[in-house]
């Protein structure tokens, strides 16, 4: 094993060892299992099976989630981490992001969300946005469905999918900016008549393409290489 692989397991294992929900709900089970009067009375005794069973979906879907996220993040030098950590310590954060990341990680609706989170993650750690832009981030991927996302990984570019629907999904995220003026058209194909009409078009602000290179980071195998997007610079930080 690599010492980065080394470096991310182990802020991984420590991060879900120390992850409060699940001890607690294992010390209540623990508790109810070592009574012998309880064990005796049949009501609490099937509480306890449906409540270990009830542990035993909710841990594995937790563990299905971690592994996405992790997958995301991928390969880290210790170097990383270690420059990572150092930035948590000096803002005096440390133990309280591990903690809101292990909620942000359980509360994602899917999987595919927590391998998104991943993504966003990854760029955090290695300083391509700030810590206001991973927690933007973190909510509208949490807010939006995952048909929009995909939706808009790949049809950013598309002025037609923005027209009929997308746009109006970006711009409550600020995202997309709505553009509506008078415009002018032809009413027949033999020209000669014009009608004017209301046009409305899009386009993706800064906090839209930030959001785009972390989909695209995430996604890349996915992704059309002539709509691939690549900041360049590296878009670390976005005015909101």
């Amino acid at each position: 094993m690599t010492e980065g692989k080394e470096g991310k397991l182990s802020v991984i294992k420590k991060a879900a060892s120390d992850f409060p929900v699940m001890d607690y709900a294992e010390a209540l089970i623990h508790s109810c299992v070592e009574s012998e009067i309880l064990k005796e009375i049949p009501v609490v005794s099937t509480g306890v099976a449906t409540i270990k069973a009830y542990l035993q979906y909710k841990e594995g879907k937790f563990k299905k989630k971690v592994e996405a996220f992790v997958g995301a993040v991928g390969e880290m030098s210790s170097e990383e981490w270690r420059d990572f950590s150092s930035i948590l310590d000096s803002k005096g954060k440390k133990e309280q992001f591990i903690n809101e990341l292990l909620e942000i990680i359980e509360n994602a609706s899917s999987e595919q969300k927590a391998k998104v989170i991943g993504g966003i993650f990854r760029r955090l750690v290695r300083e391509e946005i700030e810590f206001d832009v991973f927690e933007d981030q973190v909510r509208i991927t949490n807010d939006m469905l995952v048909l929009h996302i995909f939706n808009f990984m790949h049809s950013y570019h598309n002025p037609f999918v923005l027209q009929d629907s997308l746009g109006d999904v970006l711009v409550p995220y600020r995202m997309a900016q709505r553009k509506i003026e008078i415009a002018t058209r032809d009413v027949s194909l033999l020209g000669g008549t014009k009608e004017q009409y209301v046009k409305t078009s899009y386009e993706l602000t800064g906090i839209g393409f930030a959001y785009l290179a972390t989909l695209h980071q995430v996604y890349r195998d996915k992704i059309d290489s002539t709509h691939l997007y690549v900041p360049n610079p590296p878009d670390k930080s976005v005015i909101f």
